[in-house]
């Protein structure tokens, strides 16, 4: 591998220490993944509540969240940045409330959102089947959330739903059954309603609205065919109150043509990456540029690898979901505040007119990394749920056909991730390093959010 620069080396061992500094050690279970016994608090009847959410398997969000990411890649415009991770965060949050009364040892995490009202309340005196609570919560999430489907797409929803209802029919009562679909769809119908005055409703069917970028040195100028994707999206409510303004990062390095200057070494390491570059950094940046959704697709992949329970894939799901949702939009802030040039208009302007980066380049500036930031903010949430030291990949990618990247700690996979993207050529180095400690304090705020009674 070729010799990294001393900024990554510096960079690298201050990702570790956020990520292992504050947290408990790694031999030690999460609360989250103590095994739940008998000893249920003394409120919870399971003869009255019905069989409590820990007692079920991940099996219904597993299927959901894969379906999930295949609607991501072919619905136009839900693969983008902005958009996919705004659905994550309500399809999360839907799941988890959808579920969370037959959780003894944990409540609702409404009255901690910003501005979300009051939920539907399950009947305390009355049987749930929760796997049924969120298969109804899912499925009606998904209708939500893609709203651009076609005929063929609504019916794989719909079919993927009925599966589940069949199976459960022989297994639950009929009155506690249709209780726990209605409660679900009740959850998911209040949660989309509240979704709806967030500022990104259907952004799908106008994801390039008019926006002039600012003109001068060092400034994004889209490339030819492109507009801006979104640029407002900084503005947009967020699930957790103030949270981008909390985790705003410095500005960028200062743009400059001098040889001697920051930004045109920076620009310079880019342009040398592309030159005879090591093939598993071309690999890498071809592995993480195949998919949106490989941060719940690493959930995915925790949770089965670990058997993890219904109540266990509810949380982090639910977590993901808003760290992502929430580290865009505090991404896309930065992004159109400073409009950073991508490397592409550099590079020609400066080295090599005829010049391409292995990767698209996103319709978009440069500073901070998109990509980057929710990634980071997810395996920060990951990271305290599960521990550091957790082997994963992303099996859907790995369906793909690409070579598989298996990693054995959450850091390990931020800092390739972060790489990745200038391997690719679509970001200077600084872009991606600040963007990994500025999703890591989004997952921070995450991880602030009481779950526990």
């Amino acid at each position: 591998m070729k010799k990294q620069s001393t900024s990554f080396l510096l960079y690298t061992g201050f990702m570790i220490i956020l990520f292992l500094g504050c947290k408990k050690n790694d031999s030690t279970i999460p609360s989250s993944l103590q095994s739940f016994t008998e000893d249920y608090p003394a409120d919870y009847n399971a003869d009255v509540r019905g069989m409590p959410t820990a007692k079920a398997t991940a099996e219904v969000p597993l299927a959901w969240y894969k379906l999930a990411i295949t609607l991501t890649r072919f619905i136009p415009f839900q693969g983008t940045g902005p958009i996919f991770t705004r659905g994550y965060g309500y399809i999360g949050l839907a799941l988890y409330e959808s579920v969370v009364p037959g959780m003894p040892l944990q409540k609702s995490i409404q009255r901690q959102l910003n501005g979300l009202p009051p939920l539907p309340h399950a009947d305390i005196l009355k049987k749930y089947y929760y796997p049924a609570c969120a298969n109804a919560a899912l499925a009606s999430m998904l209708h939500y959330m893609y709203g651009n489907t076609t005929p063929e797409q609504n019916y794989t929803i719909d079919s993927l739903e009925a599966v589940f209802y069949t199976s459960f029919q022989s297994m639950v009562p009929k009155d506690v059954l249709d209780r726990s679909v209605s409660f679900g769809k009740d959850i998911a119908a209040a949660i989309y309603d509240w979704s709806k005055s967030d500022g990104g409703d259907q952004a799908y069917l106008n994801p390039f609205p008019p926006y002039t970028p600012p003109v001068g040195p060092g400034l994004w100028v889209p490339q030819p065919g492109q507009a801006a994707l979104l640029p407002y999206w900084g503005n947009n409510r967020t699930f957790i109150a103030n949270i981008v303004s909390r985790t705003q990062p410095p500005p960028p390095i200062p743009y400059s043509t001098n040889p001697k200057s920051e930004f045109y070494k920076e620009e310079m390491q880019v342009y040398k990456e592309s030159i005879n570059q090591d093939p598993d950094h071309a690999a890498a940046a071809l592995y993480w540029a195949s998919i949106p959704g490989t941060s719940v697709d690493i959930v995915s992949s925790v949770i089965t690898n670990k058997s993890s329970n219904l109540a266990t894939a509810a949380e982090a799901y639910c977590k993901v979901g808003i760290a992502m949702a929430d580290a865009v939009v505090s991404c896309w802030k930065t992004k159109f505040t400073y409009n950073q040039e991508r490397p592409t208009t550099y590079i020609k302007a400066n080295f090599d007119t005829g010049w391409l980066p292995l990767l698209g380049t996103p319709p978009y500036p440069d500073y901070s990394s998109g990509y980057t930031i929710q990634n980071s903010a997810s395996l920060t949430v990951l990271t305290d749920i599960f521990g550091n030291n957790t082997t994963f990949t992303c099996p859907y990618v790995n369906s793909l056909g690409y070579p598989p990247r298996v990693f054995d700690r959450f850091s390990e996979c931020a800092i390739e991730v972060a790489r990745s993207r200038f391997y690719g050529g679509i970001h200077i180095l600084s872009s991606n390093y600040v963007a990994i400690a500025q999703g890591a304090l989004v997952g921070t705020h995450v991880n602030a959010l009481k779950f526990k009674r």
